[in-house]
């Protein structure tokens, strides 16, 4: 069965679901399609007041109780995700093979070291260390017109906050479960 997950770098649920994804080894059957949760985040990034910086933990800690082992810190912003999700496409457009190794490279350099993911530099660094060919544009034409259709999708689908995956059959998981949840989900 065929799998279709709406997902931002940005909110840790998206991150852990990512980890999770790959933990239970479904993720060549899950097509990703990223998704900017908050528009208008600034680039480069700017550090949260203490608010923000509040919420960002909350949203960690809500991660940390179903899944303790997760590697997970509090970033110091919340960068504009745009950039990364068009590199992304592009990568999934040009060189597929190191789509998924550079996505899952993406949200460990956010939600592990803080990167600023709205920096074409920081995505290139990590496009070279996720082994991503240096002749594929991280900002390709076509990546952008991908990214474009995924919001018109997630629009139509009014599924409102990520993640949200679609199962094939219509079912749909909100956000971050227990595994034994995922599981259930991803195993029918």
């Amino acid at each position: 069965m065929e799998f279709t997950l709406y997902s931002d770098f940005t909110t840790a649920e998206c991150y852990a679901l990512n980890e999770q994804i790959n933990a239970l080894g479904v993720a060549s059957r899950v097509k990703w399609r990223g998704v900017q949760h908050v528009l208008g985040l600034p680039s480069p990034m700017r550090l949260f007041d203490r608010r923000g910086q509040d919420q960002t933990a909350d949203e960690v800690e809500v991660v940390r109780r179903i899944d303790p082992a997760l590697p997970i810190a509090v970033p110091v912003g919340r960068p504009n995700s745009q950039k990364a999700i068009i590199a992304v496409a592009s990568v999934m457009l040009k060189a597929s093979a190191r789509a998924t190794p550079f996505r899952d490279a993406i949200y460990r350099a956010y939600w592990r070291d803080g990167a600023d993911i709205s920096v074409m530099a920081v995505l290139q660094g990590i496009a070279d260390a996720a082994g991503v060919p240096r002749f594929v544009e991280l900002d390709h034409p076509d990546g952008e017109e991908m990214t474009e259709e995924w919001d018109l999708d997630w629009a139509t689908e009014r599924l409102g906050g990520v993640p949200r995956v679609i199962r094939a059959d219509g079912k749909i998981l909100w956000g971050f479960r227990p595994m034994p949840d995922a599981e259930a989900f991803f195993q029918r």
